[in-house]
């Protein structure tokens, strides 16, 4: 990896019994709860399911695992945190024993000591019967598919190329943001061909911090003369040089436009990045208390899947379900392009208003390609359904996506023209995911009973005292 590591700094921990002290019910909660739905989810898929018995390999890399327990100071609560739930899903299969986790590896790394010490007592207290001499030892000698180290990122990626995975989401959870060296190096020992589908990225950016700041961490500046940036500005500029792997950011973001503006501008270059080695990228908001923005980015060239977590983050924190009127849409269509519609009757569709209909419904901002694995369902040859994509490119449906592949591969890329959906099919785009504000989830059930909880605890606090 290159020298751009060293500038990524990290904030204070603390800690309450061995769990990591957080706050935002709408932050850490929220988000480990996001987590807690997808990693079960995403292994049923990924291990071939009840049909083959769950035998196919299949793995979690927490890169960041922290403790495997969170302390949320909102609620005086702890909860599983994203390897906890990693290790939850292999040892106690969800309290459903008809799961077969066999084949289900585990990989843990943590650099901090402190918190890698956490990390072994919360598994010695929550899974007793793992061998902790095992996990920590070698890879060959280790027969528990649970791999525990105490390494650099760097250094743990390089021994995690050396296990068989099989199918796999790597996590990146560090308290700020990670090096586009890391991604990128995961990237590449993954996906040796164009959009492979067996590997997954979560990738954590606290978003606001760049531009708010936190403690000692201080907001980017509003200049891209070097001249005028304090030392700490200095810091935070190479840290997001590090972030991107490259500076052509800059002139984007160091700008006088507000917050806002450049928050959404930080997170649409980063989307570009990693669009290179994923057709999907689902950026997921969080909104811990005040102003502060994070994001969970999941990156896959699985659209189900991606489809799947939108939905579900839907509905866990308000935003408007996206409920196209697909029928009147179609009748639509049929009026305007005739020709497509000749000699199909009854319930059949013509090959290009599936692919539209797909897009509109299921593909996260719309974008495909030729060798989409959902098209293929309605359509094995590329050459077909590439004519379909440049019919509807032609018809205005469509727009180029000019956005390159990792790989060098002339792959022609689109993207939905909302203008003409909406125009001419009445569908309006998604409304952009927004995060649930502390004051929002206030007013939810949980949020509710979640407080109810809370008084009790003080209430009975206060009458032992």
């Amino acid at each position: 990896m290159s020298d751009h590591s060293r500038w990524v700094t990290q904030l204070p921990l603390e800690f309450v019994g061995d769990a990591i002290s957080l706050s935002g019910l709408t932050g850490t909660r929220l988000k480990c709860d996001v987590i807690r739905t997808y990693y079960p989810f995403w292994w049923r898929i990924t291990s071939g399911g009840p049909r083959v018995g769950y035998q196919y390999n299949s793995a979690i890399v927490e890169l960041n695992a922290a403790i495997g327990e969170v302390y949320i100071e909102d609620t005086k609560e702890t909860l599983l945190g994203s390897a906890g739930h990693a290790l939850n899903l292999k040892i106690n299969h969800f309290n459903d024993q008809k799961l077969n986790t066999e084949n289900l590896k585990i990989v843990l790394v943590e650099e901090d000591n402190d918190c890698y010490t956490h990390l072994k007592n919360v598994i010695q207290k929550r899974w007793e019967e793992v061998p902790l001499d095992m996990i920590e030892g070698s890879f060959p000698e280790n027969t528990s598919n649970i791999y525990l180290l105490n390494d650099t990122l760097e250094d743990a990626l390089s021994k995690i190329a050396n296990l068989k995975l099989g199918n796999a989401i790597y996590y990146f959870d560090p308290l700020r943001s990670v090096t586009w060296d890391a991604v990128e190096k995961v990237a590449k020992s993954r996906m040796a061909k164009l959009f492979e589908t067996r590997t997954e990225l979560l990738i954590f950016l606290f978003t606001s911090d760049w531009f708010l700041g936190r403690n000692d961490f201080a907001a980017l500046p509003c200049s891209p003369d070097e001249n005028k940036w304090t030392e700490g500005e200095q810091k935070s500029v190479y840290e997001v040089d590090a972030l991107f792997g490259d500076q052509d950011w800059r002139k984007d973001i160091l700008c006088e436009k507000t917050v806002e503006i450049k928050e959404k501008n930080l997170l649409e270059l980063y989307k570009q990045k990693l669009w290179r080695w994923f057709r999907y990228v689902l950026p997921m908001p969080f909104n811990p208390k005040s102003n502060q923005l994070f994001h969970v980015i999941l990156c896959s060239n699985y659209n189900a899947g991606v489809n799947r977590t939108k939905n579900a983050f839907i509905s866990k924190t308000l935003n408007p379900p996206f409920k196209p009127d697909i029928n009147r849409a179609y009748t639509t269509f049929r009026f305007y392009n005739p020709k497509t519609t000749r000699g199909i009757s009854g319930q059949r569709r013509p090959l290009v208003w599936k692919i539209l209909r797909k897009l509109i419904k299921e593909h996260v901002d719309g974008i495909c390609d030729r060798y989409c694995k959902d098209f293929k369902e309605d359509c094995p040859s590329p050459r077909f359904i590439q004519d379909c994509l440049e019919w509807l490119k032609t018809k205005g449906y469509l727009e180029d996506f000019p956005v390159d592949n990792a790989w060098g591969h002339e792959l022609p890329r689109y993207r939905l023209n909302w203008e003409t959906i909406s125009r001419i099919l009445k569908i309006n785009q998604p409304s952009e995911l927004v995060a649930l504000s502390p004051e929002e989830f206030a007013n939810t059930e949980m949020g509710k009973t979640l407080e109810a909880i809370k008084n009790w605890k003080q209430a009975l606090a206060r009458k032992q005292d």
